[in-house]
């Protein structure tokens, strides 16, 4: 049994590190397609004015925050009940105070690649599907939230990529840290 984790201060500083080329990624096909000259279209300047002005953002943005991470964690979990044996009875929630993160957790093996499916539905969902609405539809609020839940997939992303060699055995989410162990058969 091999352990793979990292530590919050990790997740955290890679967060930070892929704020920038997250923004850059998503937003350079949405000016090339959508501004003229470094102009926004009109619609979104008023839809982003509306926002901004009204006093309900103070509300909205941190209920839309709250509403998607309780999204990226439910993904997460009907991803690991889709393919635990024990269906939801396999699937926890919780919160580390530590990493100051909410989490899913499955208390059995998964295979290598339904564990990795698990780790980046949340992001393919909350963060792909929101960016690519944007870039067709021009509309900046899609490409926010997809930028948003691209950073918060960043310790997604960073267990994929440490499972990515892994073919054989069984990944099991590490019980009290941010990673896995891989059984081997």
């Amino acid at each position: 049994m091999k352990e793979y984790t990292l530590s919050g201060r990790q997740v955290n500083l890679y967060g930070l590190l892929f704020v920038i080329p997250a923004i850059l990624i998503a937003c350079i096909p949405y000016i090339l397609i959508w501004c003229d000259f470094g102009l926004v279209m009109e619609r979104n300047r008023t839809a982003i004015q509306y926002i901004m002005e009204s006093p309900l953002w103070l509300i909205l943005v941190p209920m839309v925050i709250l509403v998607g991470v309780v999204l990226h964690e439910l993904i997460h979990g009907i991803v690991m009940a889709a393919f635990a044996k024990n269906g939801w009875k396999s699937v926890s929630f919780g919160f580390n105070i530590k990493a100051f993160a909410p989490y899913a957790h499955c208390k059995e093996p998964l295979s290598p690649n339904a564990y990795r499916l698990t780790c980046v539905m949340p992001c393919f969902l909350l963060g792909d599907i929101p960016v690519l609405i944007g870039w067709i539809t021009g509309d900046i609020l899609f490409l926010f939230f997809g930028i948003m839940f691209w950073c918060a997939a960043v310790g997604d992303i960073m267990i994929f990529w440490m499972s990515r060699n892994i073919t054989g055995g069984m990944l099991q989410d590490h019980p009290d840290k941010i990673g896995f162990l891989h059984v081997e058969e």
